[in-house]
């Protein structure tokens, strides 16, 4: 004889099910975004975790601070980058700090940490952002894990500089073309003008030119 499921208990089981499957929704989207130690199964504490999904650092200070240290080097693309990353991981260190069973000390690794940015000025504004929804600890792992992102993004910058303009003069000819340093920049123009065989003087360098063309100008019609 075959005993019917107490519809108190198939609610039961259906409402365990969905909470099993939203954790999983959760560890997939973290995962998916590249951020750390998220959905674990936090229980009573599932609330405090979307809690943290409104903790957001200013990004315009952020990227202030960037563009004054690093604006030399990378563009915008790579300050948005920067910021949406470090926001992710404040994210998850913050989760991580609700769960007493987790370890951090293996998320970072305590030696070669390169500063782009002066440690000091990172710590301030973070300090005045999230100094009450952290601990300290929490903070310095955020510290050092926005110093390995932000090395990161100088090491593989998302944009690519142009290369310059070299206006080159001969003998009877003044040659302008687009390469990344002096030396490209004369076998190019020999490659394509391969009668040129006496020295090129740099008239300029600057601007921006359409991709591998020379133009060559005839000094007598100038």
């Amino acid at each position: 004889m075959t005993q019917s499921i107490p519809a108190q208990s198939k609610a039961t089981s259906d409402k365990v099910a969905r909470h099993q499957r939203l954790l999983e929704l959760i560890e997939a989207e973290d995962a998916a975004n590249g951020e750390v130690g998220c959905g674990r199964d936090l229980g009573k504490r599932l609330s405090e975790y979307f809690s943290t999904r409104g903790v957001a650092l200013d990004e315009e200070k952020l990227k202030s601070l960037l563009r004054e240290h690093l604006g030399h080097i990378l563009m915008e693309p790579d300050f948005d980058s920067i910021a949406t990353q470090i926001q992710r991981r404040l994210e998850s260190l913050v989760v991580q700090s609700l769960d007493s069973s987790s370890s951090s000390a293996s998320l970072l690794d305590s030696t070669n940490i390169t500063e782009h940015i002066p440690i000091n000025e990172l710590r301030e504004l973070f300090q005045s952002q999230i100094v009450d929804l952290c601990s300290e600890d929490t903070l310095e792992q955020l510290i050092r894990l926005s110093h390995q992102i932000i090395h990161k993004a100088v090491l593989q910058p998302r944009h690519t500089w142009a290369k310059p303009i070299w206006v080159l003069r001969g003998e009877t000819q003044i040659y302008i073309v687009q390469e990344t340093g002096i030396e490209a920049a004369i076998a190019k123009v020999k490659t394509q003008h391969p009668q040129e065989t006496g020295k090129l003087e740099v008239l300029t360098v600057g601007g921006v030119l359409a991709p591998d063309r020379v133009i060559s100008l005839d000094i007598a019609l100038l």
